[in-house]
């Protein structure tokens, strides 16, 4: 009489095998997922310039006209949310105000809001900013830039 042994599971080989396939798929992918991750922080981070740049206008729209001057600012590094972060902001933010212009009695106000190139990798937001080495923080041509005409109401006699 023979006996019939019937094996269950993996042998050692079938799981070796499974496993480096595993490990060539994975390393098929991972620049794939590493990309959809970059384009996913750039979309964001676009977002959030677009954001910064409305808010100063708005914040700009409840004062009076005469006081429009105070919002001019030079390269100010801000937060994510527009306060001020230096030197740890991932934003950089320029408010002109142009009085005259485009025409007389018109106010011509511009917001742009440049976008630090650290923001796209994780754990760099972590480490941010990076003061040295390749690595190093810097603003490119990125950048997020809205104008708003103002005008003074004059009440009628």
């Amino acid at each position: 009489m023979r006996r019939i042994c019937k094996r269950e599971g993996f042998t050692l080989a079938e799981t070796v095998i499974a496993m480096a396939l595993l490990a060539i798929i994975m390393m098929a992918v991972l620049p794939l997922v590493d990309q959809i991750i970059c384009r996913f922080q750039m979309a964001r981070d676009h977002y959030v310039a677009v954001t910064l740049c409305q808010g100063r206008i708005e914040r700009a729209r409840s004062e009076p006209y005469s006081q429009l001057e105070a919002w001019i600012e030079t390269a100010l590094l801000v937060d994510d949310f527009g306060n001020p972060a230096s030197p740890g902001g991932r934003f950089r933010r320029t408010t002109t105000v142009q009085r005259n212009t485009p025409a007389e009695g018109i106010t011509l106000m511009t917001v742009r809001t440049d976008i630090c190139s650290c923001s796209r990798l994780g754990w760099r937001k972590v480490m941010h900013p990076i003061p040295d080495g390749a690595f190093k923080c810097h603003f490119t041509a990125e950048h997020e830039q809205m104008g708003y005409l103002f005008t003074e109401y004059q009440q009628r006699k």
